[in-house]
């Protein structure tokens, strides 16, 4: 990347109110907001004038239940993101675009063309998130009674993104040698392509997330930039090291990809604010909150349970919605250990889904990140606020500056593509 385009890349994952389940409940969050278009016009604004590269959805095919109970305390409201990023895209003209899409209950011909016209609209700015769905409830939305088993859901996902870019190559006139094999395979069966308008970037720039054997060689064969926990600045390292190793065994360049951890944090103008500020975060999100999070993630119902009384590890195994060996393996140590249900859940919602979790001042916010960038443990972070919108207003108005200042993040787009932003793969 050129020296006026920075050295670092910044994404913002804005799905839902932010990072910390009880956020929601901070005196100046705005829940409800989240179904206003407003507000997510307003927060285009603010990323697009801080010079993010991109604006990250995610996106759930599952009912947000736990063995057939609807949580009451929990906000995490999601809507379709081709939908919320269509109107960002029409009050901004630079910042990228990327929908998380599943390509396990889907089909090629249809996210080539939402693709295409997301593309088309933000003139260039569009990537794909691409997910192969992991929660065991969501064939049920879809007519299917089980999950594909998890190497065929990656073995599906690579024809998939095979098959759509003969539809973006087929639209942009481009010669494709593996045409034939892209819409004839295992998984479809394809008679020809469809007709749809074309871009400055021809197709949305690839990202994954790949933390299996299985999800990493995905990543490393087919993602342009990939979205990772990394809670240390080691972890981190290892985990680029390894995907760079991989992609090599692919035949392709590393530094055609980019690592881009998750990083959520809480602000504040004195680093004792900041301390205050994130127990607060922990503070709101009480035992029956906490319960009902830990109920959602393994799909079982655990306020059947008193929340002082024990793990019931055999019970949960045999019942839960999730892979029992992943949630065995999860609960086991503190089932062991004699920690109660409350405590267990306390534990785990204050270090929600294993990315790492700042809190201090901009100014030490800024030196983290750049020495993570120094050291090689990635190429830029993916922002997870504490909670919305006030944690990424104040990312932007006191953090962006400082890595401007330190030549880490453009003071300006030097160019109108996502691609033009992160500077990987193929051009038009």
């Amino acid at each position: 990347m050129s020296r006026n385009n920075g050295r670092l890349h910044l994404w913002a994952f804005l799905q839902g109110i932010g990072f910390f389940p009880g956020g929601w409940r901070a005196p100046d969050a705005t829940p409800r907001a989240v179904f206003q278009r407003d507000y997510y016009e307003r927060i285009a604004r603010l990323v697009d004038d801080a010079c993010f590269d991109a604006i990250v959805f995610g996106d759930q095919l599952q009912g947000r239940d736990a063995a057939g109970r609807t949580p009451g305390r929990l906000a995490i409201p999601t809507l379709d993101p081709f939908t919320l990023l269509s109107v960002m895209a029409g009050v901004t003209r630079h910042v990228g675009l990327v929908a998380t899409v599943s390509t396990t209950f889907n089909e090629p011909a249809e996210v080539a063309a939402k693709f295409a016209a997301l593309n088309l609209v933000s003139q260039g700015r569009a990537g794909w998130n691409i997910v192969t769905t992991v929660h065991p409830n969501s064939p049920w939305n879809f007519g299917a009674a089980d999950l594909l088993e998890k190497s065929l859901r990656y073995d599906r996902a690579k024809a998939f993104v095979d098959a759509a870019e003969v539809f973006w190559r087929d639209a942009a006139g481009l010669d494709n040698p593996q045409r034939a094999e892209g819409l004839q395979n295992r998984w479809f069966d394809i008679a020809s392509t469809l007709d749809f308008p074309t871009s400055p970037q021809y197709r949305p720039v690839l990202v994954q997330a790949g933390q299996s054997p299985d999800g990493r060689n995905f990543a490393a064969q087919t993602a342009e930039a990939i979205f990772c926990p990394a809670p240390t600045l080691e972890a981190g390292r290892d985990y680029r090291d390894d995907i760079r190793e991989r992609a090599r065994g692919f035949g392709r360049n590393p530094d055609g990809i980019l690592i881009m951890p998750g990083l959520a944090f809480v602000l504040g103008s004195t680093e004792a604010e900041a301390q205050r500020k994130h127990a607060l975060m922990l503070e709101l999100a009480d035992d029956a909150l906490c319960i009902e999070y830990l109920s959602e993630s393994i799909g079982y119902d655990l306020t059947r349970h008193p929340a002082g009384g024990p793990i019931p590890l055999e019970q949960i195994c045999a019942e839960c919605e999730f892979p029992a060996g992943d949630v065995r393996r999860m609960l086991a140590p503190a089932a062991e250990a004699g920690e109660s249900i409350a405590d267990f859940c306390r534990t785990y919602a204050r270090k929600p889904r294993g990315h790492a979790i700042f809190v201090g001042t901009p100014e030490q916010l800024a030196d983290r990140m750049e020495s993570w960038i120094d050291a090689g443990a990635c190429d830029g972070f993916t922002l997870q606020p504490g909670y919305m919108p006030t944690e990424l207003e104040l990312f932007c108005a006191h953090v962006a500056p400082l890595l401007q200042a330190r030549g880490l993040l453009r003071r300006q787009y030097q160019g109108t593509t996502l691609r033009d932003h992160l500077a990987v793969g193929v051009g038009t």
